[in-house]
């Protein structure tokens, strides 16, 4: 799937995603990338909203997982396990989340676990950049699991 399809898919399986104009930058194994425009996600101040901001690296977290996950069982559920989010400063333009696989190992232990398991546990870090100044700081835990 490329950055387009998921994009597609991301706005059919979570519309808020649309609403919100999240746009797909990159989409691999290794990287993600996801923008928002900040029209649609300003708060009262004429900043984003920590509710956008938080979703938008939640989605970023997820679609990582997701693009790790969808090759070895493209019927995969993947849920959002817990998080912790620091805002760092106001957004006041577009903006934009970066999710990076920086240990292999995580993507070896995750999938081994899911392979033996039907379950596994992936751990991210997101950050969220209006242009390239660091605005928030994400850390999920995702999982991944199929009950059939």
């Amino acid at each position: 799937m490329n950055k387009n399809e998921f994009e597609q898919f991301l706005h059919n399986q979570i519309p808020v995603t649309k609403a919100m104009e999240f746009s797909v930058k990159e989409f691999t194994k290794l990287k993600v990338e996801i923008s928002a425009k900040l029209e649609p996600n300003k708060n009262h101040q004429s900043t984003a909203f920590g509710g956008s901001i938080s979703c938008l690296m939640t989605v970023a977290g997820w679609a990582l997982t997701f693009a790790n996950i969808k090759e070895v069982d493209p019927n995969a559920h993947i849920v959002i396990s817990k998080s912790n989010i620091k805002y760092l400063k106001p957004i006041k333009k577009d903006f934009t989340a970066e999710c990076t696989l920086t240990n292999e190992d995580d993507k070896i232990n995750f999938l081994k676990m899911y392979n033996e398991n039907h379950k596994g546990k992936l751990s991210v870090k997101v950050y969220c950049y209006e242009d390239d100044i660091l605005a928030a700081e994400f850390e999920g835990q995702y999982v991944a699991f199929n009950n059939n």
